[in-house]
């Protein structure tokens, strides 16, 4: 079996940017391929095909710039964006190539150049050996990497429905937690917790809340009639945090732990990425929280807005965190961590702005949740931990699988370029 460098046959072209654009389908526009129309199928704009690169249904194209760089893909009759190159070789189907290139794709993804936005490294996909039989062999090779990629992607997709079946069921689990379902029993031989009477002990006075909106957003929840559904602020303080300023370097580099947003992610924190030192802490609007502490993320992209965690170590944290000071009170940290839990979707709606939605202090300190005597606060959740334990050993062994299932969709493409594929 001959090898030759991809680079000896390859011919790529590169996109451009268009000489003009518009939003809506027009007489002598074609469809504008940039990333997103590449990997979702999504036409948000329109190309003037002028000294533009143009692709027919059907080509291959490689993302060259960003975090997917050498990812592959069909392409729909457009305008190639400045972003993805057309890319074909001499003697070689487009999906033979196709599953080359993939088999190339951690290399590619993991080894690009550039200091700034990173850019496809050209050369490794050229430098790379290739095996080209005959196009009849190459139809029965891609034949056979088709049918196993069906078999393991069936897997997967179960392997997935799964996984969000298991969400589904967590979520059953803190909603009857909240409901008092899961101890029923517990109240029972337990008449004299009263949690009117804690809840009396730790509440804060002459406290106003100047924004309620988010009650709209509220989880429906049916509460036994001795509990009470009580805001955040009545009986903890809520803190936002700041940054120390990253211009003087003596603020940074300390001894004393900095939560940012992105490290909230219901999760319990015992370290941060980030440290400063006290002249940070007096020189900016953070305090230092102790154990206990619940953290909310209040702005952040992606998923983040609306996460929660746990201190298990002392630390300050930025102003796009909120910490509810729980520990300072005989409640439950772990209590208030998984009603934040149940009630994330919900959170999320009560974030504000034009822009990039966000919570703020007052909305958090507005939150509203169910609250019992300590005592059950504490069987509440041993309770929820003791059958989340059995799903979280379960979602353990779904991602190991997951990952397997990865590794072995990159040994069947080795296999079919090494020609020991059966």
């Amino acid at each position: 079996m001959e090898l030759i460098e991809l680079g000896t046959i390859l011919h790529m072209e590169k996109g451009k940017k268009p000489l003009s654009q518009v939003k809506e389908p027009t007489e002598g526009y074609l469809p504008y391929v940039d990333i997103k129309a590449f990997e979702q199928g999504v036409i948000d704009n329109y190309a003037s095909p002028e000294k533009s690169l143009l692709c027919e249904e059907g080509d291959l194209l490689i993302v060259g710039d960003g975090s997917r760089s050498g990812l592959t893909g069909r392409a729909i009759k457009g305008v190639v964006g400045s972003t993805l190159f057309k890319i074909y070789a001499d003697g070689v189907s487009t999906d033979y190539l196709r599953y080359f290139i993939e088999s190339k794709y951690l290399l590619l993804n993991t080894k690009k150049k550039g200091t700034g936005t990173p850019h496809l490294n050209a050369n490794i996909l050229k430098e790379s050996k290739i095996f080209v039989p005959s196009l009849e062999e190459q139809e029965r090779i891609v034949a056979r990497i088709e049918e196993l990629f069906s078999d393991l992607d069936d897997a997967v997709k179960t392997l997935k429905a799964t996984q969000q079946q298991l969400n589904l069921y967590k979520q059953a689990v803190l909603k009857d937690a909240f409901e008092g379902k899961l101890t029923f029993s517990w109240r029972d031989k337990h008449h004299n917790e009263n949690p009117r009477d804690d809840f009396e002990r730790i509440k804060r006075n002459n406290e106003v809340f100047k924004d309620t909106s988010g009650d709209e957003n509220e989880i429906s929840l049916t509460m036994p009639k001795e509990w009470k559904k009580v805001r955040l602020g009545e009986v903890f303080e809520v803190q936002v945090g700041a940054t120390p300023s990253r211009r003087v370097p003596e603020y940074w580099n300390g001894n004393i732990n900095w939560v940012s947003s992105g490290e909230v992610h219901f999760n319990n924190i015992y370290s941060t990425r980030e440290q400063v030192t006290e002249d940070g802490i007096l020189h900016s609007s953070t305090n230092i929280h102790p154990i206990g502490t619940v953290m909310l993320a209040m702005i952040g992209e992606g998923k983040t807005r609306g996460q929660a965690a746990i201190l298990n170590t002392k630390a300050a944290h930025n102003q796009n965190t909120a910490a509810i000071l729980v520990s300072e009170t005989p409640c439950s940290s772990k209590y208030i961590y998984y009603f934040l839990l149940l009630n994330y979707e919900n959170t999320r709606r009560v974030g504000s702005g034009n822009n990039q939605k966000a919570l703020n202090k007052e909305r958090v300190r507005a939150l509203r949740f169910p609250f019992t005597s300590f005592k059950e606060q504490e069987e509440i959740v041993a309770e929820i931990e003791s059958r989340l334990s059995v799903f979280d050993s379960i979602e353990q062994t779904i991602d190991c699988t997951l990952s397997q299932a990865e590794a072995l969709r990159q040994s069947i493409l080795k296999q079919a370029f090494e020609g020991r594929l059966i």
